[in-house]
């Protein structure tokens, strides 16, 4: 049976995902801003209710872009005119001032010089790392949100979408021929196998306890075929003798839906 544990794990691992997620958007964007892209991918990830990412947008927010030259793909800033590197020009220039110019200007505003003299042209352009924080942020956490909500709607509803056994606040202590539980919400399935010989009898002692839904007892010979049913929607004293007409293993299956209450049988 899948518990309200198993549930609760899912959560976990969705936050988990959901950090190593923001983890990686943070590394990515902290390169594209020259920033130690591990430190705050660790401070982004380890730091509690998402301060780190308010840490590291604040410390973001003073830094420049980093670019590449279209010419030679060198690293460069946001204010240069000229590539280093190739010495390719990002603007168009004065020649003798150096200054950015528009080509519509009949003279250099800082030097005075006819433009169309003495002007150096754009032989490349500026390329920015592309990175869209926010916006990977939102879709992060929108995906996660939702399948939160759908994991709290499994524990509110006892239903999933993989037809799986659901409880609120079970405890199950099956074990060998002993199948018992107790639980305040339960859809699911509990089952133990018993071998038997022909001329055996097999034994059924115990009590089930229904406050809501209900719960069904089933006994299946070595073919899968039920040789008792029962669907009890109260509680109920189990005092059953079967004689065994066929060798083989035979299953004690407890099905409960939307069940309060619980089951406490011996099997023999």
């Amino acid at each position: 049976m899948i518990g309200m544990t198993v549930v609760w794990l899912g959560i976990v691992l969705v936050m988990l995902i959901f950090m190593l997620i923001i983890g990686t958007i943070v590394y990515k964007d902290a390169k594209a801003y020259d920033l130690n892209p591990w430190l705050w991918m660790f401070v982004a990830i380890l730091t509690p209710n998402l301060i780190g990412i308010v840490i590291y947008l604040v410390v973001r927010s003073n830094q420049q872009k980093k670019y590449t030259c279209s010419n030679c793909n060198a690293e460069i800033k946001g204010e240069y005119h000229i590539c280093p590197s190739c010495q390719a020009t990002f603007e168009d220039t004065c020649d003798q001032c150096s200054h950015r110019i528009n080509m519509q200007m009949t003279y250099c505003p800082y030097c005075g010089v006819k433009v169309d003299e003495h002007m150096i042209p754009r032989s490349a352009n500026k390329l920015m790392y592309k990175t869209n924080f926010s916006r990977s942020l939102v879709i992060a956490g929108s995906i996660c949100f939702i399948v939160i909500m759908m994991l709290f709607g499994t524990i509110l509803t006892g239903k999933t979408f993989f037809n799986s056994s659901v409880a609120i606040m079970s405890f199950e202590t099956t074990m060998g021929n002993h199948l018992k539980a107790s639980f305040y919400y339960q859809t699911g399935r509990d089952r133990v196998k018993v071998k038997k010989q022909i001329g055996d009898t097999l034994i059924l002692r115990g009590n089930l306890k229904v406050e809501k839904g209900e719960i069904s007892l089933t006994v299946k010979d070595p073919q899968g075929r039920a040789i008792f049913n029962e669907v009890y929607t109260e509680s109920q004293e189990i005092e059953e003798d079967m004689m065994i007409h066929k060798e083989g293993r035979y299953t004690i299956e407890v099905n409960t839906q939307a069940a309060k209450g619980g089951y406490d049988i011996e099997v023999n």
